[in-house]
C-alpha cells in the first residue's frame, strides 16, 4: 500500500490534468451504453419474425462483446469532446537509456502530462488483461513503486497512465457494480491508487478542506468547462 501522502499526491496529479467533466459525463454515459447493450442483444428476437432468442450464458457473452465496443465509442466521443488528443504511440525503455515508439492499439488520450485509457475487470482488485498497449502505457508508471532498475518518482515527474476501470454486475445484466479511477504499476500487477469516481468527484469540492489541514498549496485546477450535455444542446 502506498501513503496518504502518496494517494494525496497521485489525487491531485490526475485533478490537475483531466478536466472534471470528462468524468462527470463517463459516470452518465457508461451505465447508458451498458443498458443499451442488454436492450440490443436481449430484445433482438422480437426485431423479427420467429426470432431466435439466446440461452442465458450466449446472450451474456453476446452483450459483453457489444458492451465493449458501446463503451470504446462512448469513451472516444467524450474524450475528443473534452480537448484530449489521441495518442498511437508511446516511449518504452528498451534499454538503460535506449527508448523505443512502441504502438498502441486501444482507445487512449492524452491530457497535460496523462494518457488515459479504460478497461474492465471482474474483480475490484483485479487488474485488467495484459496486452502489449497495457504493458506500453503501464511502462510509463514506472518509479512509482520500488523496483531493482528505477528509483522512487514523483507522480508529474514524467507523463503517466491512469485508467478508467469497468466492473459489470454479475447478477444483472446491461447493470454497471462499479467505476474507479486507478493508477496500476508498471508489471500491470497493483493498483498503486483506485478511487470509486463518485469519491473521486466529490473531492474536488473538499480540495481546499484539504488543503487547509495539510498546510500545502494544491495544484490549480482547471477552469470547469460546459458539460458534454450542454454543448449538445446548444448543437
Amino acid at each position: 500500500m502506498i501513503s496518504d501522502e502518496r494517494k494525496l499526491e497521485i489525487e491531485f496529479g490526475i485533478r490537475r490534468s483531466v478536466p472534471r467533466d470528462l468524468f462527470i459525463d463517463l459516470m452518465q454515459d457508461f451505465p447508458a451504453a451498458a443498458a443499451q447493450a442488454d436492450l440490443a442483444i436481449g430484445q433482438s428476437h422480437t426485431a423479427v419474425e420467429n426470432g431466435i432468442q439466446l440461452s442465458r450464458s450466449r446472450q451474456s457473452k453476446a452483450i459483453g462483446l457489444v458492451r465493449h465496443q458501446l463503451l470504446d465509442e462512448v469513451f472516444e466521443r467524450l474524450l475528443i469532446r473534452h480537448g484530449g488528443e489521441a495518442v498511437r504511440s508511446v516511449q518504452v525503455e528498451s534499454k538503460p537509456d535506449e527508448l523505443n515508439l512502441e504502438p498502441l492499439h486501444l482507445t487512449t488520450a492524452q491530457f497535460g502530462n496523462l494518457f488515459v485509457g479504460f478497461a474492465s475487470h471482474r474483480e475490484l482488485q483485479d487488474a485488467p488483461v495484459k496486452n502489449a498497449t497495457r504493458r506500453a502505457l503501464c511502462h510509463q508508471n514506472r518509479g512509482l513503486s520500488p523496483d531493482l532498475f528505477h528509483g522512487l518518482e514523483m507522480f508529474n515527474d514524467r507523463p503517466r497512465f491512469v485508467l478508467i476501470m469497468v466492473r459489470r454486475d454479475a447478477a444483472l445484466l446491461g447493470k454497471i457494480a462499479s467505476m474507479t479511477i486507478s493508477v496500476l504499476d508498471s508489471r500491470i500487477e497493483t493498483f498503486l491508487f483506485q478511487s470509486d469516481i463518485g469519491e473521486f468527484l466529490a473531492g474536488y469540492g473538499a480540495a481546499s478542506s484539504v488543503s487547509a489541514v495539510s498546510g500545502k498549496l494544491l495544484p490549480k485546477l482547471r477552469p470547469v468547462a460546459g458539460s458534454f450535455k450542454q454543448d449538445k444542446a446548444k448543437n
